[in-house]
Formats: structure tokens, sequence, C-alpha cells
């Protein structure tokens, strides 16, 4: 449980600065994380406060729960996300990256794990918030395993 930083400017755009706040933008980032197709993300709760998200619920995994607070936190406007998630079974956490102008998935690899090879385990380890490893951007947060 934490809190995490994210880029305010990067990420996906679900609403606009004069839209809606509040409830309409709770449900449009749960809608969203839903839509990923991460299985058993119906069990967390998301609450949008401003550029703050909340993630709560339980009984998830440990991969599950890192992929929606790194999905959440890269949505436009979010620049904390407030992890209150109990996961079923205690796991080893990955690390968070936040990709840098120039960056490649070989790059950080290398930067990583000492070997450029290894880009396609941090590609995996963010699908399905990545469908194709050379599209990545600035300021976006990408899960690092172990």
């Amino acid at each position: 449980m934490g809190l995490f930083n994210f880029v305010k400017e990067a990420g996906e755009k679900l609403w606009d600065s004069v839209s809606g706040a509040g409830e309409d933008q709770s449900a449009k980032l749960k809608e969203y994380i839903h839509k990923l197709g991460l299985p058993g993300s119906d069990k967390v709760d998301v609450k949008v406060d401003g550029d703050k998200a909340s993630i709560s619920g339980d009984s998830i995994s440990q991969e599950l729960k890192e992929k929606i607070l790194v999905a959440a936190g890269n949505v436009a406007g979010i620049t904390h996300v407030e992890d209150n998630v109990k996961v079923a079974e205690t796991a080893t956490e990955a690390k968070f990256y936040t990709v840098k102008k120039g960056d490649t998935l070989s790059a950080i690899s290398k930067e990583v794990y000492g070997d450029p090879n290894k880009y396609n385990q941090i590609f995996e380890a963010n699908k399905p918030m990545l469908s194709d490893p050379n599209k990545i951007y600035p300021g976006q947060t990408l899960r690092i395993p172990q």
C-alpha cells in the first residue's frame, strides 16, 4: 500500500480539463481499466478526486494489482495513485520505471537487467497496456518484473 507518482500530461486521454469531475471521472477510469481485459479487474473500486486516483479491493494477485495501478497512473490528468489493494498472496513486487525521451524497451532492459535482449520481459509484463514494444512514450510508467 502506498502512493505512487505519475506524470500528469502523459497517458491516455479519458477526459479533458473542463469535463465533469468526481463520479464521471471515476466511472471513466474504472471502465478504461475494465476494457483492458485484465482478469479480476472487476474486484477493484476506483475513485478519482482531482488528479488523484484511489484504487481499493482485495483478493487479487500482486501482478494484477501492479497492472491496475500503472494503467490508472498512465491516464492524462492523474498525478498520484493511492494503493489500497490487498493481494490474495504476497509476492515479489515489481519495480516501476518512467520512460524518458529517447528510451526504447531494449535500452531500458539494458539499464535494469544489464541485457538489452530481455526487453520482451518488460513488454510482456506491461500487456495489455502495451500493444507493441515500439510504442512507448516519455512520461509513461512501466512495470519492471524482477
